[in-house]
């Protein structure tokens, strides 16, 4: 078997922030190739970098210094708009503390992702297939009888489903998790990785980042951020 196509490039990636009178250096020079379909996890103790790292990988941040390039573009030569699609239709994000919006049902959360790239008319005229869509993610995540609930509802490990749900609504080509098990329960979190795996193996590329040893090593390939600089 060949190898597969690297989706996701990053090049001396630099980042630091101005904290007061200083500037703290986040990120020291980070290199990362994923390949399509690979399930990567990024380790690291608190402070290492890896969410900053996350962040950049999906263009939610600009580093100072570096490129980060998803299937050969750069996305710091990304007008704003395009920014805006690639993060729309080509990744999807999951959170440790989920980010969903209390005011709307599980249903609505998942199918939000749509509705917000179409407008309003494109939006009416895609409506029917958003919502079975929809549907059936909440089915495969084992959620059809929350459909109608709202977020609070529902358990951590449900809202963490829906999340994910919501993650896969635009079947981006990239799922990048930010400590997806940080807020559950050992067998709960499980539960999270299981449905991490599943995806994987039906060819998902994700990133993963997290400060458990126990949780990278059910990834495919892990990668260790220590002071900012990827460890060898």
């Amino acid at each position: 078997m060949g190898e597969r196509p690297v989706i996701l490039k990053a090049e001396r990636l630099h980042k630091s922030y101005r904290m007061g009178a200083t500037r703290v250096s986040v990120l020291k020079g980070v290199d990362l190739a994923v390949e399509q379909g690979q399930f990567v996890a990024v380790i690291g103790a608190s402070g290492s970098g890896k969410s900053t790292l996350l962040h950049l990988l999906g263009g939610l941040d600009r580093p100072n210094e570096g490129t980060v390039s998803f299937d050969g573009q750069d996305l710091n030569r990304m007008r704003s708009w395009e920014l805006n699609r690639f993060r729309n239709e080509m990744v999807g994000f999951v959170f440790q503390f989920y980010h969903l919006l209390d005011e709307l049902d599980v249903l609505e959360n998942v199918f939000l992702p749509t509705m917000v790239s179409r407008g309003i008319v494109g939006w009416l005229a895609t409506r029917k297939a958003a919502r079975e869509r929809a549907l059936k993610l909440l089915e495969q995540l084992g959620l059809q009888d929350r459909a109608r609930h709202k977020p609070y509802q529902l358990s951590g490990g449900e809202r963490q489903r829906v999340a994910i749900g919501r993650a896969l609504m635009n079947e981006p080509r990239l799922l990048l998790a930010d400590e997806p098990t940080g807020n559950l329960d050992s067998t709960t979190g499980n539960g999270i990785l299981k449905v991490l795996e599943r995806l994987h193996q039906a060819g998902q590329t994700i990133v993963m980042v997290t400060h458990d040893e126990r949780v990278a090593r059910r990834a495919q390939r892990v990668i260790t951020l220590a002071d900012g600089k990827v460890k060898t």
